[in-house]
Formats: C-alpha cells, structure tokens, sequence
C-alpha cells in the first residue's frame, strides 16, 4: 500500500498545504495573507521561510489584463497622425500677413468716443456698444456649407475690429496708451468671440425652439450645421480635416453644455457685457502679467461694482450670488477648454502639422491656429 506523504505549511504549520506560494511551501490561507494584509508577525515568519514579493505574478486573468496591447503609434512612441512623418521633408509654411488688421485696430482708437452715451456706469456703455455689433435679423442669417480659409479670415477680421470697437466704449481702455491697447486686444479677441458664438446661438435656440442643437451662431450672421459643413483645411495642414482635428482648439463644450447654462440662466444684456469683459480682461492678465494684469484686475473691480449696482438699484435683486456664480462656471469652463488645448498646438508644432506662419504670432496664441 502506497502511503501518501502530506505537506505541511512552512508559515503556520497547518497540514495539507496547497503548493509552493513565492518560493515557499504553504496552505491558500497564508498565500492570500501574504499577498494581500499579511500582519507584522506573520510577515516575519514569511519571509524566514523564503517567501519573497518578487515572485507576485500579475495579469493571470485570461479575461481582465493591464497590459495595453502593443500598437505600432504606442510601440513607435508617436501618435498615429505623425507615425510616418518624416523630419527631413522640407516644410513650408504658408504666411498670414495681418498687418492690416492692425492698421486698422490703430485708426479705431484714435477716433472720438469721448460723447458716448451715458457716463454713470462703464458697463452700461458696453452693453450699448455690444449692442451696435448686433445682427438685428436673425433670420436672415448666411448658412454655410464650407469653412475655407476665406471664411476664417473673414471671421479674425469681424471679431479683431468689433472687439477693438468695443473696448472703446470702455472709458477706462480708452485712457490707456496705444501700444498696451493693442496688446490687450490681440490678446483677448478670440476668447471674447468663444463666448459671443455660445450666446448668440443660445439666444438664436431661446427664439427657435425646433431648431437642430447642431447649428451654432455666430454675431456676424452666420449659421453652421456642424454635422453638414466642410472644412477645407488645405491651406492649414498637408494631413487631412479628420486627422488634425484633434490638434485644433476643441468645442468649449466638451465638458461642460455652456450652451445649455446660458439658456437656463437667461442673461440680460448687462449679465452678457460683464461675463465677456470678465473673461477677457481675467484672460489678459493671466497671459500678459505685469503692468496689464494690474490694470485688467482695475477693470474687473470696477465693472463689479457696475454690476452690483445694476442688480440692487435696477433689477431690485440684493442676493445674486447664485446667478453670478454660474456666470463665472460658464467662463471658467472657457479658459478651462483654452489651457487644456495648449499642449496639443505644441505637439502641432514640433511635428510641423500645422503649416501657416503669423506676422503677429501672439494674437493667434491659444486660438487654435498657432
């Protein structure tokens, strides 16, 4: 008769041991203790009889692994858009020149907007200059099928000069000199227009309630279906729409619906005029620093207190902390969308993706083109 020998557990010494568990004989019990919660006492005894951490074994799972599945982007260490570009290519890059616009912006503030309606509150007065760049028939609106570089040069130049004519409604702007107006507006244009094209479509969804969520506004009078139009990104990229896309500044509403917030909350004209100057000016001073970042924080101060009076003296609305605090979500998650973008553009760069080259780079500095 064979006699069957036992296996005793190294660790506790209990008989039927399962198996050699990291490089010592013991039962399941001691083997999940030491994997998982082995206590100081029995870790001691653990290790005394060989059992070592080294020998974990990891990802035995058929159905669950951590492994990612090697690719050739993840094993080559390049995205997949940039896999087979080649550094030695010779690149060139098509030149924007906007020295006129520039010109332009220059001649606008050096007109007279000394008489400016009324000059009790600073906001008031751009609200009222807001209002002069408003389209007054939205249903004549111009809808596109395709975005070329056309129609994006003529949106910078709509934006760059309507923003430059409304700062000088600001008394306070005006005051400054030429050359710090300039580099507050090159700054601040493309993100005051972020925010214009979100309202003016919540306003345009508020008046046309079956409208398709996929259109989208812009102040100038035009009207894009996101899922119809083209984009014609020749001028912009050798590699196609589809694969730049990701390198391109982003919806401001991939995390959050701004759309849908300025729609529940229903700004005034005065609540819109302080969000895009807020916006702006806290922008300004974040990018430009020193001397801007005071003044723009001047500003903020004193557009804030134009508004506290607009609730409590007009609106008869003492607590308004809750309106004002989703103003600031629905700008917050604009800047946010603006940082989180900055990265990508880099990668663009180095890689030569992107193939135009600005006159004045800083104005298209986290616009999505440079």
């Amino acid at each position: 008769m064979e006699v069957i020998q036992i296996q005793i557990c190294q660790v506790c010494g209990a008989q039927g041991a399962h198996g050699n568990h990291f490089g010592a004989i013991s039962c399941r019990a001691c083997a999940a203790f030491f994997r998982y919660f082995c206590k100081p006492c029995r870790l001691k005894r653990c290790f005394n009889v060989g059992m070592e951490t080294s020998n974990f074994q990891y990802n035995r799972d058929s159905l669950f692994s951590r492994n990612v599945p090697t690719s050739l982007p993840k094993f080559v260490g390049r995205p997949e858009v940039v896999l087979f570009w080649d550094a030695e290519k010779p690149n060139q890059k098509s030149y924007i020149d906007v020295k006129f616009l520039v010109q332009k912006a220059s001649e606008i503030f050096g007109q007279d907007f000394k008489n400016v309606y009324v000059r009790d509150s600073s906001l008031k007065r751009l609200s009222m200059g807001l209002k002069e760049s408003e389209k007054k028939n939205l249903d004549g609106l111009e809808s596109l099928s395709t975005i070329n570089q056309s129609v994006v040069s003529d949106t910078w130049q709509y934006y760059f000069l309507t923003v430059a004519t409304w700062l000088m409604h600001f008394e306070e702007f005006q005051k400054l000199e030429d050359t710090v107006k300039l580099k507050i507006l090159e700054t601040i244009w493309h993100i005051w227009a972020t925010l214009d094209r979100h309202c003016a479509t919540a306003s345009y969804r508020r008046s046309h309630p079956y409208a398709p969520k996929t259109q989208i506004i812009s102040r100038r009078g035009v009207l894009l279906d996101l899922t119809k139009v083209q984009f014609d990104s020749t001028w912009l990229s050798d590699y196609p729409s589809s694969e730049i896309a990701y390198f391109l500044r982003q919806n401001s509403s991939d995390h959050f619906d701004i759309i849908g917030a300025l729609l529940e909350l229903e700004p005034s004209d005065m609540e819109i005029t302080f969000m895009l100057a807020q916006l702006s000016f806290e922008y300004a001073g974040k990018r430009c620093q020193g001397e801007i970042l005071k003044l723009t924080e001047q500003f903020q101060k004193s557009l804030a207190n134009d508004l506290h009076n607009y609730y409590v003296k007009e609106m008869n609305m003492p607590k308004y902390s809750n309106r004002l605090s989703k103003m600031m979500k629905i700008n917050n998650s604009i800047q946010k969308n603006l940082w989180e973008h900055r990265p990508r553009m880099e990668v663009a760069k180095i890689f030569n993706i992107i193939k135009i080259e600005f006159s004045h780079p800083e104005m298209f500095r986290d616009s999505g083109f440079n």
